[in-house]
This record gives C-alpha cells, sequence and structure tokens, in this order.
C-alpha cells in the first residue's frame, strides 16, 4: 500500500514529489468529443499497468483536485486517466460566464467519457482492463455510461454518487414546476436559486470536505486559474441533473460491472435515499458507509481516508 500523506506535509509533498511525477510521467492533450467540442485530458501509463482507472470528476472539479489520487493510483501500479468534461477546466464551454455550468442533457457527459475511452484510453491501455472511479456528479455519469456501455468497464467505484439531489432550503414540491417554469422562460442560462459566481472567498468550514490542506491545494488553483472557477449551476445543467437521476434508476439492471458504491454519512451535497435504491436494486453492487465523512470521502480525515484507500486497492486488486 503506498503511504498516504498526512495534514501537516501535505503542501510540500504535493509540491515537490507529487509535482514531480506529474510532470515526468503525465500528459496533457485535447480530443474532439461527438459535437466537436474540445476536452482536456490528462493521463499516464504505467510501464508495468496492473489495469487502467478512469476518473469520473464531480460538479465545478477539475484535474488539480485529483492530483493526489492520481498520484497514489500510479504508485500502486495503475495507469491513470481523466477527462475535464465539457464546461469544466481547461475544457470548452458553451457559455461565456467561467462560474457558470451549463449542460442541455447528462448523455452529452456520457459521450463525451465514451470519446474520451475510445480515444485515448483504449489507444493507450497495455492490459485492457477498464476500472472506473466516479465521484458525485461523476457517480451519476458514471452510472449512466455502465447502463449505456455494460461491457465497457470490469470495476466501478461510485463515491458519494449523486444519484438523488439535494436542493437544500428549497421545497421539494417545488423543484419540477420551477423547472418547467424556467423551460417556459427560457431561463436556461440563468442561475438556478441558491447560486452564485465565483467570489474568492474561501469557505471551509461549509465545504464538503474535513481537510484544509486539500481544501486550500484545490482553492488556490480556482483563484489563479479563470478556468477552474466553476462554481454555480444554471437552470439547464439543473433540468439535466434531475432527469439523469431518474434515468439511472431505469436501467441498474442493465450493468455488468462489478459496483462498490462508497456513502458520505455526514453529506450535504446529495441525498443517500438514492444511493440506498440503486444498491438495493443492483446484485452486482456492494455499499459501504463513512459515518463521519462529508461528501468528499478522499478529503476527509486520515482515519477515513486510510480506509477510503485501503477499500478501494482491495476492490481494485481482488480477483
Amino acid at each position: 500500500m503506498v503511504t498516504l500523506f498526512g495534514e501537516d506535509n501535505f503542501q510540500e509533498k504535493m509540491n515537490t514529489i507529487v509535482a514531480e511525477r506529474l510532470k515526468n510521467d503525465f500528459t496533457e492533450a485535447y480530443i474532439q468529443s461527438f459535437d466537436q467540442t474540445k476536452l482536456h485530458v490528462t493521463y499516464a501509463v504505467h510501464p508495468q499497468e496492473k489495469a487502467s482507472i478512469v476518473i469520473s470528476h464531480g460538479f465545478c472539479e477539475f484535474f488539480a483536485k485529483y492530483h493526489e489520487m492520481a498520484y497514489y493510483f500510479y504508485e500502486m501500479g495503475y495507469s491513470v486517466f481523466f477527462l475535464e468534461y465539457r464546461g469544466h477546466g481547461l475544457s470548452d464551454r458553451k457559455v461565456t460566464d467561467f462560474s457558470l455550468v451549463y449542460v442541455k442533457d447528462f448523455d452529452e457527459y456520457v459521450e463525451d467519457l465514451h470519446c474520451f475511452m475510445e480515444q485515448i484510453v483504449m489507444k493507450n491501455s497495455k492490459t485492457k482492463h477498464y476500472y472506473l472511479f466516479a465521484h458525485s456528479m461523476g457517480g451519476a455519469i458514471g452510472a449512466l455510461f455502465l447502463e449505456k456501455y455494460p461491457s465497457c468497464f470490469q470495476k466501478a467505484v461510485l463515491s458519494s454518487p449523486m444519484m438523488e439531489m439535494n436542493f437544500g432550503q428549497f421545497p421539494g414540491c417545488l423543484v419540477v414546476p420551477t423547472l418547467a417554469l424556467a423551460r417556459l422562460c427560457k431561463w436556461d442560462e440563468k442561475y438556478a436559486p441558491g447560486q452564485h459566481g465565483f467570489d474568492g472567498v474561501a469557505q471551509f468550514a461549509t465545504s464538503s470536505t474535513l481537510s484544509k490542506a486539500r481544501y486550500d491545494y484545490a482553492f488556490h488553483f480556482r483563484e489563479q486559474n479563470q478556468e477552474y472557477q466553476t462554481y454555480a449551476a444554471c437552470y439547464a445543467w439543473t433540468h439535466a441533473a434531475y432527469k439523469a437521476t431518474k434515468k439511472l434508476r431505469k436501467n441498474i439492471g442493465k450493468i455488468e460491472a462489478q459496483v462498490l458504491l462508497l456513502q458520505a454519512g455526514q453529506d450535504t451535497v446529495v441525498k443517500s435515499k438514492g444511493q440506498d435504491i440503486f444498491a438495493e436494486r443492483s446484485d452486482r453492487t456492494t455499499k459501504i458507509c463513512f459515518p463521519q465523512s462529508k461528501h468528499e470521502i478522499f478529503n476527509a480525515t486520515a482515519p477515513i481516508r486510510e480506509k477510503f484507500y485501503h477499500l478501494l486497492f482491495g476492490f481494485w486488486e481482488d480477483k
């Protein structure tokens, strides 16, 4: 098992050991998706590859947030493939507001991932064994992908997957009427209720992570790069996400991959009920809960992170 970084020396390790690995072994490139959208990708092919791990990131995320994870995966002998979905990071976006995430349908994300698999992952993988790690929004995309292309991945980890949205204080009975009104009024690119642009103010206390060092590391990249300042959902994205969570429950039986679903007990970003339903309806899914973790289990306290990575690597390496 790779030695995990602590809290106190995290920044130093990231700026030296990890930065050197990223510089020497990871490649950046661009691909074109099905509709000619340009997508930014980063990957590293391990010379003694055990399998190829594809990372499907969450809402408003980018590769820098996964530097630590990508490093651990590579050190454990896995090739690592990371795609920044449309509207995220250095990939193309359809709106001029860098704070806003826009998409018409989650199938666009699914096809972005499919194009990535065909153009980069399958052409570079040595073993042709494909494993998926998918977090939050990326978990919803991952589930939809597993249902649409069931023979692609052999194993998948869904970490705090978005299988039921949490609208916070917004009344649940008003969600569907509000989304319908937004479509009627053509508010697609308007900020959804409660959303706002990036203001440069760090908010660790109310964030999805329990590790301040890891929060600060990602926030620094967000501060320094306009492309990483995605921060809010528009009505179009919200409607697409709502539809996606309903759709992914209908086709669970089509999944052929072995699935490990990791649930955060203190999650305020997504609701656990959707994850529970998914696990109950899938005979290929094992659900494990981290009762004390916030949404980002991989950015929680040291004991939680230790358990998280032990589970991951045990799952990947179990034959």
